[in-house]
């Protein structure tokens, strides 16, 4: 009898929500459901295997913002930096009058992690054009996007992959070196701060404003590739960031760094503090959704990401992602580091890809353990939480 009553009131739910949405349809009817889905997919579709230089990056998004002109919206960050160039932020809003939770993706701070915007462009073709990733990932989220934050270490480290390598310091001091050969590894932007300095170059995830130089005990060395600036945001890279999430306000709930781990089998999903070993106090649930979402997105080889706060790894300060937990108060941060080795065969195909797919499946798991640990449009039927 319990199960008659409990069938009989489901139908009745169905029956006044179909009635509901007839008698007062949402304002975007016409670009939503099936209608939208099919829409989309007669758009264009790319796959994006080739690497994404900064021009590319910029006629893509133009294109994203032409085709998909009621979902999409493209922002150039100021200031621009030391090569002139801006930072592009591609924005993606299923319904541009209603106020979703933001998620806010940044990649590609680090000047050697060149697959990083193929991820997240792929990821934004993804969200717009497949109708698997539509509902719910696009439909209840607003995207935040910005695909390449340090284009000019972009330009810069792919005009050296041919060369022969020789230990970054080396490069830094000896100007006759780097004529003949490029840096083991290059982590800083391009910017040169004094003509008195052979050294250039800061390190943006290390030039941000909170416990700034909080991991170094005397000046830190300009050839370092860890120099974190003259002072905070002093990059114009950073200061774009900074400037760009502030605008936001109060928009973004939720923030994936997606970063590179140059190191084989030495991949992870981390969470802040960098800057201290003490654990944040969110630190129980961002465990749960770090490690909800590396077992939906088991490696290749059947590995787990590790999952753990970042300063496990040594403490490092003045990052991107403390800035974003400590000073902008969004709890809620993660950093993605699937493996991508260091100055890549850029004729190597599969690389990219697995990079690719790796941090797209990542990113979209961390995403359904966070709608899991907060039961995001989620029913309870007959004891089992159904998602929707």
């Amino acid at each position: 009898m319990l199960l008659q009553y409990k069938i009989y009131f489901i139908g009745f739910l169905y029956f006044f929500g179909i009635l509901f949405m007839t008698l007062f349809p949402p304002r975007n009817i016409e670009l939503s459901g099936p209608n939208i889905r099919e829409a989309r997919r007669t758009i264009w579709d790319i796959n994006y295997m080739d690497y994404i230089d900064y021009s590319m990056l910029v006629n893509v998004t133009k294109l994203i913002g032409l085709e998909d002109l009621e979902l999409a919206t493209i922002v150039h960050l100021t200031p621009k930096t030391y090569k002139n160039k801006s930072i592009i932020a591609l924005e993606l809003h299923s319904d541009k009058l209603s106020r979703k939770p933001g998620i806010l993706i940044i990649a590609g701070i680090d000047g050697m992690a060149w697959a990083a915007p193929n991820a997240v462009i792929k990821l934004a073709n993804k969200l717009l054009h497949d109708t698997t990733y539509q509902t719910p990932f696009f439909n209840d989220y607003d995207w935040y996007l910005i695909p390449m934050a340090n284009p000019d270490a972009f330009e810069f480290t792919k005009a050296l992959s041919g060369l022969p390598e020789v230990e970054a310091n080396v490069w830094s001091h000896n100007v006759t070196v780097r004529r003949r050969a490029r840096p083991s590894h290059w982590h800083k932007n391009i910017d040169v701060e004094s003509d008195q300095n052979k050294c250039f170059g800061t390190n943006i995830n290390r030039n941000f404003a909170y416990h700034w130089q909080d991991d170094v005990l005397r000046e830190p060395d300009q050839c370092s590739q860890q120099y974190p600036g003259l002072r905070p945001f002093s990059t114009a890279e950073a200061d774009a960031i900074r400037q760009y999430i502030d605008k936001l306000d109060n928009s973004v709930h939720f923030v994936v760094h997606l970063h590179a781990s140059f190191e084989a089998k030495k991949e992870y999903i981390l969470y802040p503090w960098r800057y201290t070993t003490r654990a944040p106090s969110s630190h129980r649930s961002l465990q749960a959704i770090g490690e909800s979402a590396a077992r939906q997105a088991r490696l290749p080889d059947g590995r787990l990401y590790r999952v753990h706060q970042a300063s496990a790894d040594g403490r490092v300060a003045g990052t991107l992602s403390d800035y974003i937990a400590g000073v902008l108060g969004i709890p809620l941060v993660f950093i993605v580091k699937p493996y991508y080795p260091p100055f890549a065969n850029l004729t190597d195909d599969t690389i990219l890809e697995a990079y690719v797919n790796k941090s797209i499946s990542a990113i979209i798991s961390l995403v359904r353990g966070w709608r899991s640990s907060t039961k995001q449009n989620t029913l309870s039927f007959f004891g089992r939480d159904i998602e929707f």
